[in-house]
């Protein structure tokens, strides 16, 4: 199952004002390794256990101590605890538009002078440590003007990094994700086809509003978003389901649709019968 954040988890600690989500703290007792999805930039301070971030062609170890930045998009993560201890962290989001705002303001200062990357690992300095002490006693005892405060601790978390000494590679990071372009639409949805996406997630990942990835999608597609998503997902599940020995459950998965009853209604409507009986029919001929 993908895991999507920010979003609420049942006995994990949130800072969430309405439906804005700043920050998570998160414990977990047992070691997995686990897909995610990012619906922000997010930057995780570890403070138990440790983190292993899953590339291609590598493994980054992010130990308790240190700051973890990871730009929004998918992500293959590892919490790794200790026997008898629980893995802690303490998960702050911001958005591109708060660091589009932040480069508006601070950008001159700080230019962007290297290559940008997706993710970066900073050792924790004393200024990062006492920011994480503060802000850890706002999920107990938040002060009466927390509403007015969440927003500007972004801006200083952003400036605390500036002044460590990653900050080329910060810099690099925070001017990349405020100048960031729209990507080619046809490129993010068919590279993200079968993601259990929303639209909204879609536009997000596009770098567009929910309007402009509409209006973009019809232009190219020539179609709706939802309709043409659904029907490619289906002709996807139909050849799975004639072509391999997966259980419908997994295909339903398989091809982008978290709930399996919700996938054989959508199945049943553009086939004229369920995928059991199209699968038990094919095996009789």
């Amino acid at each position: 199952m993908l895991l999507k954040f920010p979003q609420d988890f049942p006995g994990q600690q949130l800072l969430k004002l309405g439906n804005t989500h700043y920050a998570m703290l998160k414990q977990r007792r047992m070691a997995e390794k686990r897909r995610v999805f990012l619906k922000e930039n997010t930057l995780i301070f570890v403070l138990n256990g440790y983190k292993i971030l899953h590339t291609n062609d590598t493994s980054i170890e992010v130990a308790a101590g240190s700051v973890f930045i990871l730009r929004k998009g998918f992500h293959i993560l590892s919490d790794i605890v200790e026997d008898g201890t629980d893995f802690k962290s303490l998960l702050i989001y911001f958005t591109d538009e708060q660091v589009s705002r932040f480069i508006h303001k601070y950008g001159a200062h700080f230019p962007a002078t290297g290559s940008p990357v997706a993710n970066l690992v900073i050792p924790i300095t004393t200024a990062l440590n006492s920011f994480q002490e503060q802000y850890l006693q706002y999920f107990t005892a938040p002060p009466a003007t927390i509403g007015e405060l969440l927003p500007l601790k972004v801006f200083e978390l952003l400036l605390l990094l500036l002044a460590t000494p990653q900050k080329t590679q910060v810099a690099a990071m925070l001017h990349d994700i405020a100048n960031g372009s729209a990507p080619n639409i046809d490129w993010v949805v068919k590279h993200h086809l079968f993601e259990p996406l929303t639209l909204p997630e879609l536009a997000r990942l596009s770098n567009r509003s929910l309007a402009a990835f509409k209006r973009d999608f019809q232009q190219h597609f020539q179609s709706s978003p939802r309709q043409w998503i659904t029907a490619e997902r289906l002709k996807y599940a139909h050849t799975l389901l004639l072509n391999s020995q997966l259980q419908i459950t997994e295909i339903s998965l398989e091809c982008g649709f978290e709930h399996t009853p919700h996938f054989i209604s959508l199945f049943r409507k553009q086939y004229g019968t369920t995928p059991q009986a199209m699968r038990t029919k094919n095996v009789m001929i």
